[in-house]
């Protein structure tokens, strides 16, 4: 018989010999067993069925997610094309995939050719109106638990008669007569149902006909309270504050999406012990969901010899803690910037992608420079205001945070809205096993604390020029160095070159002041100003303030 029992010639080496095969890890996995717990996660598929949504309307889009999750529920077997970037990620993984037939001239092709193939598996069409925003959220619960359809009435009568639907249609557009009665009714007939760690602030924002969300497939797959209420509003805020009493939900757990508050949402869910995990426009959450966990390793920042005179510098791009910006601004900046590596920067990054996208924190590892850092973003694992975050669980969460930062590999962190000498600031820089912590309220100055370095976050840096405006505004000191770090705006700053941009701003400001700066990662500034401070000998705490 041919073939069948040749021996490869490096195994037959290792038999002659006695040697061990030894298969060596990448230098940025850490022996630190990964975080769990605090996402949903779907099972892997062996097959990949790839929808492409990419011409599709807007409500198709939003239909498609949806019901992806519901199938990515058995197995994360659909993945959708929504944009050019998501077939580039797709093909990151090496992994075989096949394009479902669509007719392209369609307005809603991809949705089509996603209920060509999977129609059967569902039971129910649940008709939601787009005037009464509260039905879609009430259409997405009910789909996730039910094997549902999320449809306008006219989506609804043309998947009726286009596919001889013999399932069961549902009109939710005159079940309620207001919201507050939708959402009671949710509370008790939904919520026993809903994921016990996860809620959801998604819906019908005043763009999604032009830009709709893509986050639902991942509401859906995981079966978690997806409300849209505005918590500015004393009536709709006392509804969160219902669904987050109901929900018992222990510290820790979280609210995906993001609020008609923005990131003030926080100033209500924090008192229930939840945190923020923004991700509005993260696409394929149940497909990525399935890698299995890793943790990550950096290595620790370095101490530079600092001079007086001199201004040491460290760049952070903002906004990685919001997963859509890891999968879409982020990571393009990344993949597209040629000059990156030539700067030292910090990128912030969401330490939960280790548990809901091992493999896009794993791709920022790989294609990370000697001049990248991984930073986690405000305020560490989750997005929190330290002042309302709820006092019975703040311990809790300092514990989780401390765990998941030390398996995503960072070394530093921002921190919001906590006054820096408050409980809240000193038990976060305790217990938070950081390097470097930086200030996003801006009023710490510089200080050395129990072994780390807490100082401004910084200017926001939105177009080209401030950041040399910014710099220029720092004065050198005869008898001391400065540290000071600054805060590019990865949605404004970080498109089209964003590296290109510092680059430009670093040679003029080089060009004026010649050897006045020297520019660190955060980690090896913090590592630098400590060592400083530690020479000063100061009994407990060295401050230095600048304007």
């Amino acid at each position: 018989m041919k073939g069948t029992n040749k021996i490869p010639l490096l195994l037959l080496f290792v038999i002659l010999t006695g040697c061990s095969l030894r298969v060596s890890k990448p230098k940025y996995q850490s022996s630190l067993v990964p975080e769990s717990g605090q996402f949903f996660k779907c099972k892997m598929s062996s097959e990949i069925w790839v929808a492409d949504c990419r011409k599709d309307s807007a409500l198709s889009k939003m239909v498609a997610t949806a019901i992806q999750g519901i199938i990515n529920q058995d197995s994360a077997e659909v993945y959708l094309f929504l944009g050019d970037h998501h077939v580039r990620q797709l093909n990151d993984t090496e992994r075989k995939y096949t394009v479902l037939n669509r007719d392209s001239r369609a307005g809603n092709a991809g949705l089509q050719s996603l209920l060509d193939k999977y129609l059967n598996r569902f039971s129910y069409i649940y008709v939601w109106d787009t005037c009464k925003d509260w039905t879609w959220n009430m259409a997405l619960m009910l789909s996730s638990q039910n094997k549902g359809i999320p449809l306008t009435r006219e989506y609804a009568d043309w998947v009726v008669k286009k596919y001889n639907w013999k399932g069961e249609v549902v009109d939710l557009s005159e079940e309620w007569v207001n919201k507050e009665s939708a959402y009671n009714w949710a509370i008790a007939e939904l919520m026993p149902k809903c994921h016990k760690n996860i809620l959801f602030s998604v819906g019908l924002r005043d763009d999604w006909r032009g830009a709709p969300w893509t986050l639902y497939d991942y509401a859906t797959a995981s079966g978690g309270f997806a409300f849209w209420l505005d918590d500015a509003q004393k009536d709709e805020q006392q509804i969160i504050r219902n669904i987050c009493i109901a929900g018992k939900y222990n510290p820790g757990s979280i609210v995906m999406g993001y609020a008609k508050s923005g990131d003030d949402l926080l100033a209500t869910v924090n008192n229930y012990g939840i945190g923020y995990v923004v991700s509005d426009y993260y696409a394929n959450g149940s497909f990525w969901s399935a890698y299995p966990n890793k943790s990550f390793y950096q290595p620790k920042g370095k101490a530079r010899k600092v001079k007086p005179g001199k201004i040491y510098v460290s760049i952070i791009f903002s906004d990685g803690d919001n997963l859509q910006f890891d999968q879409n601004a982020l990571y393009l900046m990344w993949e597209n910037d040629s000059l990156r590596g030539t700067v030292p920067v910090g990128t912030t990054m969401a330490a939960g992608l280790q548990e809901i996208n091992p493999f896009l924190l794993e791709w920022y590892y790989k294609h990370k420079s000697e001049n990248d850092e991984l930073v986690a973003g405000p305020s560490g694992y989750q997005f929190i205001y330290g002042r309302d975050y709820q006092k019975e669980g703040y311990e809790s969460w300092l514990e989780k945070n401390r765990r998941w930062l030390a398996s995503a590999g960072f070394h530093t962190a921002c921190f919001w809205h906590a006054t820096f000498g408050s409980y809240c600031f000193d038990r976060f820089i305790e217990t938070a096993g950081l390097q470097g912590i930086f200030d996003g309220d801006d009023k710490t100055g510089i200080a050395y604390k129990n072994g780390v370095i807490i100082m401004n976050q910084g200017e926001h840096i939105r177009k080209e020029g401030e950041l040399y405006n910014a710099l220029m505004k720092v004065k050198a000191k005869e008898d001391e160095p400065v540290f000071v770090n600054v805060y590019p705006i990865a949605a404004e700053y970080g498109r089209n070159g964003g590296i290109a941009k510092l680059k430009r701003e670093i040679d003029r400001l080089e060009k004026e002041r010649p050897g006045v700066y020297e520019y660190l990662l955060p980690k090896d500034l913090a590592a630098s100003a400590a060592r400083y401070f530690d020479k000063k000998k100061d009994d407990h705490i060295c401050l230095m303030y600048y304007k």
